[in-house]
């Protein structure tokens, strides 16, 4: 029984094969189009090494090597620092103190988007102190749409610039 089988098998790959004249069952043969969509692929894989997005805005370098002496506290007197999109790049608005509160920094804000980098101090559990960096995307209801979507769409982009964000 297991012979008929593999001899059906066979016959009906064959009449597959003539039947939509199949050349070569081996190798696929790859038709402009997929080797089209594989370019556009590597080339969005070969963006976000490169700190850009589909919005091609990118990150300055001003705002990571900010960000790192942030991260590392060699910034001493600095809780929240904001950034904004200038024509193709996210780059550096204002730093606020330690001693500002959340509610005074809230105050602050406009109605403006802009990334918002935050040095948040809590205590754990047991009693230790710790802290935490988050990144705030803050794009307001009153933004225009073409704002939230270049706000929205570079956010990824800001995030793998920026090593070390803990919370977004």
């Amino acid at each position: 029984h297991g012979g008929r089988s593999i001899k059906k098998v066979i016959h009906f790959l064959l009449l597959l094969k003539r039947t939509y004249r199949i050349e070569n069952w081996t190798q696929r043969r790859r038709s402009p189009s997929s080797v089209k969509k594989k370019k556009a692929k590597r080339r969005r894989v070969e963006n976000k090494k490169g700190k850009k997005m589909a919005t091609g805005i990118s990150v300055s370098d001003a705002v990571v090597s900010k960000f790192d002496d942030f991260k590392l506290k060699r910034l001493k007197g600095i809780k929240f620092i904001t950034m904004v999109i200038e024509e193709h790049e996210v780059v550096l608005e204002k730093e606020y103190p330690k001693s500002m509160s959340i509610a005074e920094f809230q105050a602050e804000l406009d109605d403006s988007p802009k990334y918002i980098v935050v040095d948040y101090d809590y205590t754990t559990l047991d009693g230790r102190p710790a802290d935490k960096i988050i990144l705030i995307s803050w794009i307001p209801d009153t933004a225009k749409i073409k704002e939230k979507m270049k706000y929205s769409g570079t956010k990824e982009a800001v995030k793998s610039a920026l090593q070390g964000i803990a919370v977004n």
